[in-house]
């Protein structure tokens, strides 16, 4: 009996989370909320905060399921990539598209914080580490002296350049680039980032 209670659980939870995600998709973040997910889920509103304590647990497990998408992205656009350099070029294109393929999605990502005192849980920064490992093992081939020290900080150097090329593209700012010019630049920054 115990244990069909814990699987009817987590059936909840799960349907739970996949129509926050779905939502969130759709949406945006704005739109999450109990009576939106209870509605898509067949749940009542009672039960979103029986299985998630509130919406910021809720949001920040969505991010967690986009940490995981942008993570098979990325893989899958490094997967045959031997050369290292190629590797990071690889990875921040395959970050572009999918900003731009999962625009809501990503934007939650960095738009939702935690409310102050609480700890972002360890599924989710486990996978913003293995999101920059994968950054960090490329640059280490091809600066094999680097410090850990100053690995971690050139791999989120990186990350960070990266990002702010990306978000300043996809909020279409008067500096940002576009098409062509924005995978060559691209390009340009990693190369220029990943070499002493």
């Amino acid at each position: 009996m115990a244990g069909l209670q814990k699987a009817k659980r987590e059936e909840a939870a799960r349907r739970l989370l996949e129509a926050a995600v779905t939502c969130v998709d759709e949406s945006g973040i704005d739109a999450l909320h109990a009576r939106e997910l209870a509605k898509r889920s067949g749940y009542s509103v009672g039960s979103v905060y029986k299985y998630y304590a509130d919406l910021d647990a809720l949001i920040t497990e969505v991010n967690t399921v986009t940490l995981g998408k942008i993570g098979e992205a990325v893989a899958a656009a490094i997967a045959e990539k031997p050369d290292p350099l190629d590797r990071l070029k690889a990875l921040a294109h395959a970050y572009l598209d999918f900003a731009s393929n999962n625009e809501n999605l990503w934007k939650a990502l960095f738009g939702h914080r935690l409310p102050q005192g609480r700890e972002i849980p360890p599924e989710h920064r486990e996978s913003n580490i293995a999101l920059l490992s994968l950054i960090g093992q490329s640059l280490l081939e091809i600066n094999p002296e680097l410090s850990q020290n100053a690995l971690e900080a050139r791999t989120r150097t990186c990350f960070a350049a990266v990002h702010g090329i990306v978000t300043i593209a996809m909020e279409q700012r008067f500096v940002g680039l576009s098409g062509e010019t924005l995978h060559a630049e691209m390009d340009f920054l990693v190369e220029r980032l990943s070499n002493q």
